[in-house]
């Protein structure tokens, strides 16, 4: 496997943790009433943790393979000194934050029962999305509008991240609408993500037009391009997810409050396969950011 592959790959991995850790966190402390935190924690725990641990090792496995690109190939990948030239660069400028970050995230996860580790999580998490929109095709901007293209698309990955992330918790919960215990509790959880749900579908969508304005300057109607095929394969993958997440609002979970176990069913059959789309997405766009959009 060439080093470039790998990148892809490895990319791909470290998207996905980052989202994960950043969406498990928000649903489990922000979106649920403090009574239910704790049960939310003890269920999405594993969860948590893997997205730690793997969000902490590819961040160091991308630096690695950055350093055998920037060298001479896969010897250079464990050659601590070309790793020192990588970290001098632009990206190396970026990447050695997001290291640090992903490292203290792990730590926090780590040391059980911390005082508002779940808020630190929260903010180490935003901080490894936000760090992804100062490198790449994101930063190919100077000046005030580079600044504008920057945010832009740091709210697109949290947008996006809340949407993704938030999935696994969200079948997590739906196990507990069953038991008259945490029924309400877990009934008003579903709600607020789905309130904020709202919120960022449209952001992904808006803040995802104007990244591509900034990128192509045009419309991406080139099919000649693998850069532009993959991102119209990817606007269609997003528009299916988004007509699936609007049958399951607007269908389903009226249902799943009348303790339909069928809904249930159906819902939980449905948000696998927006986790499945999802990661198709990831893959794509871990793809067609390596690639030259001209």
């Amino acid at each position: 496997m060439s080093l470039a592959s790998l990148f892809v790959i490895c990319r791909f991995v470290h998207f996905v943790s980052v989202m994960q850790l950043f969406g498990a966190c928000v649903f489990t402390r922000l979106l649920s009433p403090e009574v239910f935190t704790s049960i939310l924690a003890r269920k999405n725990q594993t969860l948590i943790t893997t997205s730690a641990v793997v969000s902490a090792f590819s961040a160091f496995v991308m630096l690695a393979i950055q350093a055998g690109v920037m060298g001479n190939g896969w010897p250079d990948t464990i050659n601590l000194n070309v790793w020192m030239l990588v970290l001098t660069t632009t990206f190396g400028d970026v990447w050695r934050w997001h290291m640090l970050m992903a490292v203290f995230a792990l730590l926090l996860v780590l040391i059980d029962g911390l005082p508002g580790r779940y808020l630190l999580l929260i903010l180490l998490s935003i901080g490894l999305l936000i760090g992804q929109a100062l490198i790449g095709h994101a930063a190919m901007l100077e000046g005030s509008l580079g600044v504008l293209q920057r945010t832009n698309h740091a709210i697109h990955l949290l947008s996006a991240g809340y949407w993704f992330g938030s999935l696994i918790p969200l079948m997590t919960c739906m196990t507990f609408t069953h038991q008259p215990a945490t029924r309400p509790a877990a009934i008003l959880t579903l709600l607020r993500f789905s309130t904020y749900g709202h919120i960022a579908v449209a952001l992904v969508i808006l803040t995802g037009v104007i990244n591509s304005a900034f990128i192509l300057q045009r419309w991406p109607a080139n099919m000649h391009s693998t850069y532009e095929l993959l991102l119209v394969c990817k606007v269609l993958l997003v528009a299916l997810m988004v007509l699936i997440a609007v049958y399951n609002r607007y269908r389903l979970v009226p249902k799943l409050a009348m303790h339909t176990q069928l809904a249930q069913k159906r819902m939980m059959v449905i948000c696998w396969a927006e986790f499945g789309l999802a990661l198709l997405v990831i893959a794509l766009v871990s793809l067609f950011a390596t690639l030259s959009p001209n």
